[in-house]
């Protein structure tokens, strides 16, 4: 097999968390163009564009609505994806959110609700949607950690974000020293700045904040989402068969700065 025939997903069953999102798409257009079988999933139905979008182009793609924060909903969706498509070879946990308050005005549910769904529901998704592949002895898991898990970012404040990153980060430690000799290889990847419609946003209402942004990447841009997916591609593919328990950075230097 040549190096290049190792990136491929083809005959692969590919679930993708949080693929309404601007990072989360990327991966299911970048999955399917490797040969994978993608199943778009997020919370409601306005997932079903992105596995359109990918249909249309020629590729194959399932998507499907489900709460990562709820255990049973993910069980749930776990369940109808093997009844749809028998197994599920490789996972991207990719659903979060964030918000922006200072540390010392969280409230109890601030809290909570970042926990539910960044940490808890990776592990919910992690833990569902890996079982078959412990079974099968082979599969590959990517979760999504950030720059604001290994570094105090600037000038925005969100504690509760910054520690469920850092959390997904370890767990993909934890998960994939134990899963290692079982065919299972876990890792994260973190993104730095990236070009999704939230950070836009920002840079429409607060062009400041954008700035001090810019100023602090070595790159002097945004990381795109493309690039983002290309990693996940890589790292649930056999050219990163000897890669697990890592967390790989796609953030354009910024955490080494």
């Amino acid at each position: 097999m040549s190096a290049v025939d190792k990136l491929r997903l083809d005959d692969r069953v590919a679930v993708v968390t949080g693929a309404a999102g601007g990072i989360g798409s990327a991966a299911c257009r970048h999955l399917a163009s490797l040969g994978a079988s993608v199943v778009a999933a997020d919370r409601d139905e306005s997932v079903r564009a992105v596995a359109e979008e990918i249909a249309a182009a020629g590729g194959r793609a399932d998507w499907i609505a489900f709460d990562v924060s709820d255990s049973a909903s993910v069980d749930a969706a776990r369940d109808e994806v093997l009844s749809r498509h028998g197994r599920v070879d490789a996972l991207f946990a990719n659903a979060g959110m964030s918000y922006e308050r200072p540390g010392a005005e969280h409230s109890d549910e601030d809290w909570r609700r970042v926990m539910r769904i960044n940490l808890d529901g990776v592990y919910f998704t992690i833990r569902a949607f890996a079982a078959g592949m412990l079974e099968r002895g082979r599969g590959a898991v990517v979760a999504t950690s950030s720059i604001a898990g290994v570094k105090v970012v600037r000038p925005e404040l969100h504690v509760g974000y910054d520690v469920s990153k850092a959390g997904v980060a370890h767990m993909c430690r934890v998960l994939g020293v134990e899963w290692a000799r079982r065919g299972v290889r876990v890792n994260a990847v973190g993104p730095g700045y990236t070009d999704t419609v939230m950070l836009t946003e920002v840079g429409i209402k607060q062009p400041e904040v954008m700035a001090r942004w810019m100023d602090d990447q070595p790159i002097g841009r945004l990381v795109s989402p493309a690039e983002i997916a290309n990693a996940v591609g890589f790292l649930l593919s056999d050219a990163a068969s000897g890669i697990t328990a890592q967390l790989l950075m796609v953030d354009g230097g910024y955490s080494a700065a």
